[in-house]
């Protein structure tokens, strides 16, 4: 037999030992699956074990195809003639091990990802791992990394020592020369392949049906993709579903914004200081954890039913300076194209500054809300210890505007990052004890630590509620604080497992999606705000106090926070998804399309809905409204 063709068969024995190793790997996701009956049970089982061989084949693919180079005559490897010990065979099968370790590792690293935060790897995950400031933006500590470390390198020793066996083992030899005869390969591959089809017409079936058990089982593996036939309702005598059904998409990557040029009217030209803290969730803010900044807002309008425009960084922000929906983002990210609001404070003659304690690289702010500022106008000042990055940009922010201009007004903005994961803070911060000593990712248990964490995160936020004392106190010193808009808010909320999970960024459950809002605006009376508000307001509530005349309709989807408007229902977002939130529900939309059987509803309070059908169509109106103003700035 010829060496390449010797290769081949180990590498095939290989990749079964691997698959064996990878099943066991992937069965703790088995826990998110909630099993309805035995069907459910098969099913989940067959993708179970098709998936795990899917998840190997580009490896596998990977050796088989360099075994074929390395065995080719130009390359100096006459068949038959080279010896099994020599470089390409090792080659061949190094390059095995690396794959198939780098599977059993992306697996185990997305294990922990769903488990934590309740999502797979996804294109939110794949902007992380790419763009600068974006891993940083996790807050994993250096335990965290040498963890992760020492886990890759061991699947690769795993993998090393399972080829040693298929390599080794005499009685494996004889196994697997017995198993592996070319009948019985084909026949394992037609096997496969059956269970694969009879797996995903299972899928579509469900689809029709709308049994929701097989469509959220799926959910539960990486990557799966189930197969849809919008036909085979009616061949299976399925009645059309009677429900009421809504395409969502976003708007053109062609932006028309805003619709009308600005026209501003006289106004007061008040400084404005906007302050966003991380994962800043509604009731922190109260007398015990931020006592400084609760003082603030009993002189301040504050909203106690406010909403992000997202349930995490990117289109929190993006809500919060555009009053726009978040898949805008991707069209004004392409278009690198700043805030309407923005423009006006310079044109009118502002000094403005941005600090933060994260990245402006990522999320990408550096091309779009703060695209149109100068490298002086920026300062991002990230020490990895949030309490610390905090410290220090407060402190230049406050000699900034000492040294300002006084004959003219300034805008300056700052986020902070002290309640960010892994919610770092200073001995004097600690108002909460017990807490978790080292938030090792890789090692803790969400929730057998969960209330240690939640304790890490109050000290954390008494650690912001000193910054942001000291800017209030500068202010009021200076003489400033009655010439000066403050707003105080969070890009989003935190979770600390209420409702299954950990952080933001995974569901639209209140605790991440609600947090403070308290603005400040000198001669206004204090005042409490109990009904729905959003960030998507915050623009046209600011363009309305620089005098602008345009309806806010012209630059965007949110209200005068003053004015006489009531909202009845908002729009959050996240990377692949929007949820339309109102006083009863909340319905969840793809982005990109809409598929009823995708979709999620529940009451506002996250518990489910007696009749999703009813609830819908009671709010047809407002959806294909919905629709209309995702492209409402799009050509």
């Amino acid at each position: 037999m010829d060496t390449a063709r010797t290769r081949a068969q180990v590498v095939g024995q290989f990749f079964a030992v691997s698959w064996v190793a990878l099943v066991l790997n992937m069965l703790p996701f088995l826990k998110s699956v909630d099993f309805a009956g035995p069907g459910l049970a098969v099913y989940v089982a067959v993708v179970l074990l098709t998936y795990a061989a899917i998840y190997l084949l580009p490896p596998l693919l990977l050796a088989f195809g360099l075994n074929a180079l390395l065995s080719w005559r130009v390359l100096g490897g006459a068949k038959g003639r080279e010896p099994h010990c020599g470089w390409r065979t090792w080659t061949v099968y190094g390059v095995a091990v690396l794959g198939f370790a780098s599977v059993q590792m992306v697996i185990l690293a997305d294990r922990h990802i769903h488990a934590i935060f309740g999502y797979h790897f996804n294109g939110f995950v794949l902007n992380i791992l790419t763009t600068p400031g974006g891993i940083e933006s996790m807050g994993g500590d250096d335990a965290t990394t040498i963890t992760v470390a020492a886990m890759a390198a061991g699947f690769v020793v795993l993998e090393a020592g399972l080829l040693v066996l298929v390599l080794r083992a005499k009685w494996f030899r004889g196994a697997a020369v017995a198993l592996f005869r070319r009948r019985r390969v084909v026949a394992g591959v037609v096997l496969a392949a059956t269970l694969s089809s009879a797996e995903r017409m299972a899928y579509a079936v469900s689809v029709e049906c709308d049994y929701t058990p097989v469509l959220t089982a799926g959910n539960a593996f990486p990557f799966y993709k189930g197969l849809r036939i919008r036909a085979l309702g009616p061949i299976l005598g399925i009645p059309k579903r009677t429900g009421p059904s809504v395409r969502m998409k976003t708007g053109s990557s062609n932006l028309r914004y805003p619709l009308a040029p600005i026209r501003q009217g006289p106004h007061e030209r008040w400084n404005i200081v906007w302050l966003a803290c991380e994962s800043l969730r509604a009731d922190a803010l109260d007398a015990e954890v931020m006592p400084a900044t609760w003082k603030f807002s009993q002189s301040a309008a504050r909203f106690e039913q406010h909403l992000s425009a997202g349930n995490g960084t990117r289109m929190g922000m993006f809500g919060m300076f555009y009053g726009l929906y978040g898949p805008y983002w991707f069209p004004f990210l392409d278009s690198t194209r700043g805030p309407v609001l923005l423009d006006v404070l310079r044109a009118d003659g502002y000094q403005m500054s941005a600090f933060t304690s994260a990245a402006f690289t990522y999320p990408e702010f550096d091309q779009t809300i703060f695209s149109q500022f100068g490298k002086e106008e920026l300062q991002a000042m990230n020490t990895k210890i949030g309490w610390k990055s905090d410290r220090k940009n407060v402190t230049d922010l406050l000699a900034r505007i000492d040294r300002r201009d006084p004959a003219r007004p300034f805008f300056t903005f700052m986020f902070f990052e002290s309640p960010h994961a892994p919610y770092h803070f200073p001995p004097e911060a600690v108002i909460r004890v017990p807490f978790l000593d080292s938030m090792n990712y890789a090692t803790m248990d969400v929730e057998r630590d969960i209330e240690l964490v939640r304790a890490r995160y109050v000290n954390a936020c008494r650690a912001l509620d000193t910054e942001l004392a000291r800017i209030f106190e500068h202010l009021e010193a200076s003489g400033l604080l009655d010439r000066t808009i403050v707003i105080v808010t969070g890009d989003h909320g935190e979770e600390f497992m209420e409702k299954g999970r950990w952080g933001h960024n995974s569901t639209y459950a209140e605790e991440q999606i609600r947090t403070p809002l308290v603005i400040r605006v000198p001669g206004r009376a204090p005042l409490v705000v109990k009904r729905l508000t959003s960030h998507l307001d915050l623009p046209a509530t600011m363009m309305t106090m620089l005098g602008v005349l345009n309806p806010p309709s012209d630059y965007s989807l949110g209200f005068d926070l003053f004015g006489p408007e009531v909202r009845v229902g908002t729009v959050v977002a996240q990377w692949n998804d929007i949820a339309y939130v109102d006083a009863e529900c909340k319905v969840v939309f793809p982005i990109r399309a809409y598929d009823y059987s995708d979709q999620v509803v529940t009451t506002r309070a996250d518990a489910p809905v007696a009749d999703r059908d009813a609830l819908i169509a009671a709010r047809t109106a407002r959806f294909a409204e919905l629709a209309k103003e995702l492209g409402r700035f799009g050509r």
